[in-house]
């Protein structure tokens, strides 16, 4: 048998309608009013590559890619 998704209804905490969340170009807004309930990006930054966290084999390419 099939799963049916049920979309959870919350309350928007700027219209204060009961609604569900839309995802539109990975943020959520309010069904009822468009609100961004749920920002795209929080401030969570691109951890750049470092020495300490590339594996052996990303170390090479990265070597070869950067010699003169």
């Amino acid at each position: 048998m099939q799963e049916i998704f049920q979309p959870q209804i919350s309350i928007c905490q700027w219209c204060g309608y009961p609604n569900y969340i839309i995802w539109v170009h990975g943020h959520g807004q309010c069904s009822v009013c468009g609100y961004n309930i749920d920002e795209c990006c929080k401030g969570e930054i691109c951890e750049q590559p470092t020495e300490q966290n590339l594996t052996e084999e990303e170390k090479e390419k990265f070597e070869t890619k950067n010699t003169y």
